[in-house]
């Protein structure tokens, strides 16, 4: 259901760039939107559309199709440099890269989901009703090793309780957007970051003020892009040029660190910005799709480890009772 939603605003969105791209007035184009909608989303344009008329920022208007906070940031950043369509633009972009990446995580772990609840399931009813049946007929006081732990009356039960309490808890830091602190996931992190940073920023050298006055206004909101502006406009108080304040931020790429300094000397800061943020959109698409072609193999290959070592605890127990008779 979110994803549907998700999939008709971002199509919402789509249709308004369209049609602003072309030409058409804001008011027409709302009154365009509202003909072409229907049901809820129908009802969300004419929100849309009443907020505008009553003098609403574009910004504040379009939070309504624009749920994610870093990506309200970004319209707020853009609509400041008067350049609300580039911004929105750039929203849409991201927001899609993030649709599919979450689409292709989903059916890459579905299969291999379905294939481990099937395990545990097949491995809960061995355990609390095969299981025990077998360890009467087995001395296991006289095994020692791998399968003394294999045929302990605990090794099922904490199995089980370990692998959910590992889901519940990447589940739990997934839903409050933690990060785990994996050197490929922080890699990923650090670009993102990164683009939203070169985005905003390219998004404001475009309108009139010094670098330290860019920085200041794009310091103003939430999140953690403007809380690296913040610091980094205090650190140019005290002294500091672009380049050297953004050294301080381990979130900031390293290339696009050296390109500030390059930018500030020629006064093509915002240009500079806009031409790598395509270059940076690339790199991270290159990288998720990387990331998924790892992660794939790492599934089954856990998968494989599970099925072999219960199938070899099922067989355990037999093999030691005919080695008994």
């Amino acid at each position: 259901m979110v994803n549907d939603q998700l999939s008709k605003d971002l199509s919402t969105i789509r249709r308004f760039l369209r049609l602003q791209f072309r030409g058409v007035g804001l008011k027409k184009t709302f009154e365009t939107l509202e003909l072409h909608e229907r049901g809820k989303t129908k009802q969300v344009i004419q929100g849309m559309r009443s907020q505008l008329e009553q003098g609403r920022p574009l910004a504040e208007v379009f939070a309504e199709l624009v749920r994610d906070p870093r990506m309200r940031e970004m319209l707020v950043t853009a609509e400041r440099g008067h350049h609300f369509l580039e911004g929105l633009e750039q929203v849409l972009v991201l927001t899609t890269m993030r649709r599919n990446l979450r689409q292709e995580m989903k059916q890459l772990a579905r299969y291999p989901l379905v294939i481990l609840t099937m395990l545990l399931g097949l491995g809960g009813i061995y355990a609390l009703y095969i299981f025990p049946k077998l360890l009467t007929m087995v001395d296991i006081e006289a095994l020692e090793g791998m399968n003394a732990i294999l045929l302990s009356k605990w090794f099922f039960p904490s199995l089980f309780i370990g692998l959910l309490m590992i889901g519940a808890s990447l589940y739990w830091n997934g839903r409050h957007g933690r990060v785990i602190p994996l050197r490929f996931i922080e890699r990923g992190r650090r670009l993102y970051v990164t683009y939203l940073f070169v985005s905003e920023l390219a998004l404001l050298s475009e309108g009139q003020g010094s670098v330290r006055e860019i920085i200041e206004r794009l310091g103003r909101g939430d999140g953690e892009v403007a809380a690296i502006a913040r610091r980094m406009h205090e650190n140019m108080s005290g002294g500091m040029e672009l380049e050297a304040a953004a050294r301080f931020e381990s979130l900031l790429d390293h290339e696009v660190v050296s390109l500030f300094g390059v930018g500030t000397v020629s006064g093509e800061l915002g240009s500079m910005m806009a031409m790598h943020r395509d270059l940076l959109f690339e790199e991270m698409e290159v990288y998720w799709k990387q990331l998924i072609a790892k992660t794939e193999p790492v599934l089954y290959g856990f998968l494989t480890v599970m099925v072999t070592m219960i199938f070899y605890t099922i067989y355990l127990p037999v093999k030691l009772i005919m080695s008994q008779l």
